[in-house]
């Protein structure tokens, strides 16, 4: 009786995984493993850049809708479709990139009366916070394009 039973299930199962639709194997919504660089080394080393990525993101409180405010993301924790994904992770640019003061969180965004860009001033006194404007010409200084 019990290996009529086995039988049945046995049939049931097959009959079941015959009306399945196929499995296609699962994509990550990360790219950790994109490279071929190196074979098993460069994989692992891939992983790990993104893995660094991913917690300069989470610790830049720039993962969900974070990313409007604090720059574009340098992980690709949602996927290669993602809008607020930086182009060039290890790439400075001011375009992707916070522009607001590296201290202090306390300050509000106020359109500057001349050029009408958002300047970040602080709340009492209203005195503009923002990097030294000389900080990209450094960044850039190297540039060759």
């Amino acid at each position: 009786m019990t290996l009529l039973k086995h039988l049945t299930f046995l049939l049931l199962l097959v009959t079941a995984e015959s009306f399945a639709p196929l499995r296609t194997p699962r994509e990550s919504p990360t790219v950790m493993f994109e490279k071929d660089d190196g074979g098993i080394f460069g994989a692992v080393g891939n992983f790990f850049q993104e893995l660094d990525a991913f917690v300069d993101d989470a610790t830049s409180r720039r993962l969900g809708a974070g990313s409007a405010f604090y720059g574009k993301r340098k992980s690709s924790f949602y996927g290669k479709d993602d809008k607020n994904k930086k182009l060039d992770r290890s790439r400075p640019d001011p375009t992707e990139d916070y522009q607001g003061p590296a201290k202090g969180g306390y300050f509000q965004w106020k359109p500057d009366e001349e050029t009408g860009e958002m300047k970040p001033v602080t709340r009492m006194k209203k005195k503009n916070i923002e990097r030294n404007p000389n900080y990209w010409d450094r960044v850039f200084a190297n540039d060759d394009n």
